[in-house]
């Protein structure tokens, strides 16, 4: 199977968010909605992006940690009224898939629940996009994905369309400097797994397999820099390359790490950190199964093979003070055969290079669970 790659325009660097305008008159933009949440706004990151600007913007701050149909529809009404022209999103997953749904309502007739899991009714009417990640973790900034929760403790759907990739990706290294230490380390684990089932998946692409491993690397060898000290801007750097990367790699598609993550998804966790758990239980199936391409995942960690790659994802997990099991994470555990049916029929596994059984799964949640 070929994969074609599509990707947004990258501006990067230290200050980039300054080019927003241009970027906004490039695209003859004339009247922007700008979505984020109201922590960026405490926290002055939004205020520091449109300051910037040269244009009064309409302004959606209400996105919640998990992005619902509700934020989606709210944001599309004002949207319409403002009669807004551009979508620019400044913010973590949540805004950015958020703010990919607002586009396609923004050239379709309905509300969030007619698309999700529906991507074949999104066409080329979908508003532009841009997008200032305050995050290094999801890659919705380069990916045609965007996962919603019907509600917030709901487990995810999504959608899947080139038309959502975004315009322009502005990847500023300052955006990220405020992010907490526990949401570092948890957004660079979403980064790790996306570039690690990236690489896993089927289908032929040397340039996203490249890019997948070397986000691997970089991930790797800056989470811990940059967790422990958020003014590193070398390492958050490095981790915002890494989420791009892990982003064209959600192209290619993703596998069992990503179909236990969304299982897990329905009672409020960061996704993120349970992305992490993920990789955790099926590394080392996927390893019995694929050792070749597996290896060249714990090539990129520094790790002689790929055996060692569960037990040294346990090992950063201390080192960065997370939990070391969903039910320390407070995961409230679910009946074990209905977690491992919901993973086993999950779509993630039509990408994957080996689709794990359902007694394979049941097996992978019960080395997490406690």
């Amino acid at each position: 199977m070929n994969f074609v790659l599509k990707l947004p325009k990258l501006v990067f660097g230290t200050g980039a968010s300054r080019f927003l305008s241009d970027e906004l008159a490039a695209l003859g933009a004339e009247q922007p909605l700008l979505m984020t949440d109201r922590g960026l706004i405490a926290c002055g990151v939004f205020g520091s992006v449109t300051s910037t600007l040269r244009t009064q913007p309409a302004v959606y701050a209400d996105v919640p940690e998990n992005p619902t149909f509700d934020a989606v529809d709210r944001a599309a009404a004002l949207l319409r009224e403002r009669h807004c022209d551009v979508v620019v999103a400044v913010g973590g997953g949540s805004v950015i898939d958020t703010a990919k749904l607002v586009a396609v309502l923004a050239g379709h007739a309905g509300s969030a629940a007619d698309y999700v899991g529906h991507s074949d009714k999104i066409t080329a009417a979908t508003a532009p996009l841009i997008v200032l990640p305050t995050t290094a973790g999801t890659g919705s900034e380069a990916s045609p994905d965007a996962g919603i929760h019907p509600t917030s403790h709901a487990r995810s759907s999504g959608i899947t369309s080139p038309y959502v990739i975004p315009k322009v990706a502005i990847c500023d290294p300052d955006l990220t400097v405020t992010m907490p230490s526990r949401l570092t380390a948890c957004t660079a684990l979403d980064a790790l797994s996306h570039c690690i089932e990236g690489y896993l998946a089927i289908g032929d692409s040397p340039l996203v397999d490249a890019m997948a491993l070397e986000g691997v690397s970089r991930v790797w060898q800056h989470i811990e820099s940059a967790t422990a000290n958020g003014q590193d801007r070398e390492a958050r750097a490095q981790l915002m390359l890494g989420a791009f990367s892990g982003g064209a790699a959600i192209g290619k598609g993703l596998g069992p790490a990503h179909a236990i993550a969304i299982t897990l998804g329905d009672q409020g966790l960061h996704h993120g950190m349970l992305s992490g758990f993920g990789l955790l239980a099926s590394v080392a199936t996927m390893h019995e199964q694929i050792a070749d391409r597996v290896d060249d995942v714990a090539g990129a960690m520094g790790l002689p093979g790929g055996e060692q790659i569960q037990a040294a994802l346990r090992g950063l997990f201390e080192r960065l003070n997370l939990p070391a099991s969903l039910r320390e994470m407070g995961y409230r555990s679910g009946e074990l055969t209905g977690l491992a049916c919901a993973a086993a029929a999950s779509h993630f596994n039509l990408t994957s290079r080996y689709r794990p059984t359902e007694g394979e799964y049941a097996g992978m949640f019960q080395n997490i669970l406690a």
